[in-house]
């Protein structure tokens, strides 16, 4: 239990500083940002199976024993050496070595990490790639409702073509009817025009025969006219001599049974 916090990160601060101006250097594992404990020396040994020299890294752990590990790697798959040191300042050294065992062919035994370039490059197209979801994840949604929009048009027409079947149908059962009817009144003009030619002809016999009546009735009335004047004159004639006669109880007009009586009367 540490009694005076302040007084330890003191200590603490005054041993990091005396650390980053010496030789050593806290030696650290990129995966989990392990500390190992403290890097001592750098030394450079001769490989025989690839006749170069590589660096080796040799310090104290944090309880005390040593350690030692090659800061390069083997890949065979290149044919090259690689690097294994991550970043490296003065009082850090990060390894992409996972554990001290110095086998090259196993990839599980190494962890890398990108340098800042690499990290912003990666950052940059991460953002791009999220970008470019976003994009589609818009394009998808207004696809989608496009596609919705679409259908609704779609049975919209489809009613609306039902409709106008309905319509032509009807149109057509009307144009039907009107034609019948047409022709039906076509008909009734046929038979009304013969039967106005049929009363001119009845009108054209009719009015000869009212012009040949008008005739006859002209001639028949003046001749009926002078016989009733005259048969007019002989009755009152013949009243004034059946007054002189004292036989005045005849009818004021002589019928033809009074003058028939008359007659035999007299004789």
């Amino acid at each position: 239990m540490i009694l005076n916090p302040i007084k330890f990160i003191l200590q603490a601060v005054d041993t990091l500083k005396k650390l980053q101006q010496s030789p050593y250097h806290i030696f650290i594992r990129a995966k989990g940002m392990e500390v190992v404990g403290i890097l001592t020396k750098i030394e450079h040994r001769y490989d025989p199976g690839w006749g170069i020299m590589r660096s080796w890294a040799k310090g104290i752990k944090l309880n005390g024993d040593t350690f030692e590990e090659p800061l390069d790697r083997k890949n065979k798959r290149t044919g090259e050496l690689e690097d294994l040191i991550q970043m490296r300042n003065d009082l850090v050294i990060i390894t992409a070595r996972n554990s001290p065992d110095p086998d090259d062919d196993n990839d599980d035994n190494f962890q890398y990490l990108m340098n800042p370039y690499q990290v912003n490059e990666i950052k940059d197209s991460l953002d791009r790639v999220k970008e470019k979801d976003r994009i589609i994840h818009d394009l998808q949604k207004r696809l989608k409702e496009a596609i919705e929009k679409a259908n609704r048009y779609q049975a919209e027409a489809e009613s609306a073509t039902s409709e106008l079947n309905t319509l032509r149908e009807r149109v057509r059962n009307l144009s039907e009817r009107l034609a019948e009817q047409t022709q039906r009144a076509e008909d009734y003009k046929r038979q009304l025009k013969e039967l106005q030619i049929g009363m001119i002809r009845e009108e054209s016999k009719l009015d000869e025969q009212l012009k040949t009546s008008e005739k006859l009735g002209r001639l028949e009335g003046k001749d009926s006219a002078d016989i009733i004047i005259d048969a007019t004159k002989k009755q009152i004639e013949a009243r004034r001599e059946l007054d002189k006669l004292g036989l005045g109880g005849l009818t004021a007009y002589a019928t033809k049974e009074d003058l028939e009586r008359l007659k035999d009367e007299i004789i």
